[in-house]
């Protein structure tokens, strides 16, 4: 499991790893997570466009899909 670790780490990036694994761990059962790009940032000491380019990998690999609220 430790290997598997390190490979993700190594492909992705030891940053967007986290963020990945954060976004896991938040998820409900349906695998929905309410959680601002600001709220990840502070939690993982991570920049913006750090995150945003986690969630647009994501997106083109057809992993998850960003669904904005109305607020």
């Amino acid at each position: 499991m430790e290997l598997e670790k390190e490979i993700y780490k190594a492909l992705l990036g030891e940053k967007k790893a986290e963020i990945i694994n954060l976004l896991c761990e938040l998820s409900d059962e349906n695998g929905f997570i309410v959680l601002k790009i600001s709220d990840i940032c502070e939690k993982l000491n991570v920049s913006k466009p750090t995150v945003i380019s986690t969630f647009k990998l994501l997106e083109e690999k057809k992993i998850s899909e960003r669904v904005k609220t109305g607020l």
